[in-house]
C-alpha cells in the first residue's frame, strides 16, 4: 500500500466543474460519506479554519468552487446544488475573517 498523503474527495457537477464538498460538522460529513461511494479508505477529519485555509491553498489550487453541506440525494442531478456552491476564494476570505 502506498501512502499518498492527504487526499480530499471531490465531486463533478453536470457542467464538468470540479467542486470540493465542505461540511459544517463531523456528523453531517459522516452521513454524506456513508451514503456516497467514494471507495474504501475514506474517513472524516475535522479541520480548524486555519487548517482548511491551508488545505484549500495547497491541495485544492485547481478547484475553484466549494460545495457546502451537500446532501447525497441532491447529487443525482445537480440543479439543487447551485445554491450551495460558493467561490473558493470567497470562502477562504470568510474563513480568514471569522
Amino acid at each position: 500500500m502506498t501512502n499518498r498523503g492527504l487526499e480530499l474527495p471531490h465531486l463533478f457537477l453536470n457542467s464538468g466543474e470540479e467542486v470540493l464538498p465542505v461540511f459544517s460538522s463531523v456528523e453531517v460529513a459522516s452521513r454524506f460519506l456513508s451514503s456516497v461511494v467514494f471507495g474504501e479508505g475514506w474517513y472524516v477529519r475535522e479541520f480548524s479554519a486555519g487548517e482548511l485555509v491551508s488545505v484549500l491553498f495547497s491541495l485544492c489550487e485547481g478547484i475553484k468552487q466549494v460545495l457546502l453541506n451537500p446532501l447525497p440525494e441532491a447529487l443525482v442531478g445537480d440543479e439543487g446544488l447551485v445554491s450551495f456552491v460558493v467561490d473558493r476564494d470567497g470562502f477562504i476570505e470568510s474563513l480568514i475573517e471569522s
